[in-house]
């Protein structure tokens, strides 16, 4: 099969499109054809080498998280050959960025009828942190005054409108550049970062920090009593930071995990044209390392998405 290769980590450049084999399959497992899949964060940092110690201390890797793609060999009760399907594998895992791939039953989920392979291929690690986020650890409920920050980025455009599924009253935090596609997304308010700051008496019952900017102390003044501030972004980089993650109940760092259950919620969103996946440029697999550049640069709306 067809696969992007990670000769070894380190910078874009280091992919190179080769054979390789195609993964068998075990009892409770799906073999997808590969349409598509994207480029997230997380991949980035997984190529870089700085999780090598999970990812493998080697080179030679097929990274990539999110696939979509049609059923060619099944071994589970859940899925039948044909079956058009999407999800993602835990990152550190890897081996999306490949036309054949080998996952378990649980992780994935028919693929909405109403979207393409390649906005499917760029929804479900976004999607799945989206709604974790909001719903397992944000605990969101109708009427909720809800602020996301990154609110136009891949986890943010779709955290906005899971959201505001949910009946809440969403303030979004975006640049200058993205405020009207904030709008368009359905945020009811929106703080331009670079130019305002949260109003000072203003609180919140729940704050998703889509992108990981902010601190605790941050945004602590903002919170309602029974409020949390959820963050995708969980590392301890001081002892401040250490401090509010162990002791304070508000403060909920998280790691979103494959789930096949709540990607069956996330396609009825879709379905029902309550949630819309964005994707801003897409890349033949022979370019990824364009892809992953694009997403390096950064300023725009959405997700890179990769065609298989």
């Amino acid at each position: 099969m067809k696969a992007a290769v990670l000769e070894s980590y380190g910078s874009a450049e280091q992919f190179i499109i080769r054979e390789a084999s195609t993964p068998d399959i075990k009892e409770g497992q799906i073999l997808i054809r590969n349409e598509a899949s994207s480029v997230n964060p997380v991949d980035t940092i997984i190529r870089s080498g700085a999780m090598k110690l999970a990812s493998g201390l080697f080179g030679d890797q097929i990274i990539g998280s999110d696939f979509s793609g049609t059923v060619i060999a099944t071994k589970s009760d859940k899925f039948n050959i044909g079956d058009e399907v999407f999800g993602h594998v835990s990152p550190v895992k890897g081996g999306a960025y490949a036309e054949y791939l080998a996952v378990d039953e649980d992780i994935a989920a028919i693929k909405p009828k109403n979207i393409s392979f390649e906005e499917a291929g760029s929804l479900s690690l976004v999607a799945t942190t989206a709604w974790q986020g909001l719903v397992d650890h944000g605990q969101i409920e109708a009427g909720d005054e809800v602020l996301i920050n990154g609110c136009t980025g891949g986890v943010g455009s779709i955290a906005v409108q899971v959201a505001k599924s949910w009946g809440a009253i969403v303030t979004g935090m975006c640049s200058t550049e993205h405020v009207q596609t904030a709008r368009d997304l359905g945020c009811d308010e929106v703080i331009d970062y670079k130019t305002q700051s949260i109003p000072a008496t203003k609180r919140y019952d729940l704050i998703f920090d889509a992108s990981g900017k902010f601190s605790f102390d941050d945004i602590k003044d903002h919170l309602t009593e029974d409020a949390y501030y959820v963050t995708t972004r969980p590392e301890i980089k001081d002892v401040s930071t250490a401090i509010d993650v162990i002791f304070r109940k508000q403060v909920r760092p998280f790691m979103a995990k494959p789930n096949g259950n709540d990607l069956e919620k996330i396609k009825m969103l879709v379905e029902e044209g309550h949630l819309k996946p964005y994707v801003a440029e897409a890349f033949p697999l022979e370019n990824i390392t364009q892809a992953h550049q694009k997403l390096e640069e950064g300023h725009f709306v959405g997700k890179v998405a990769v065609t298989i």
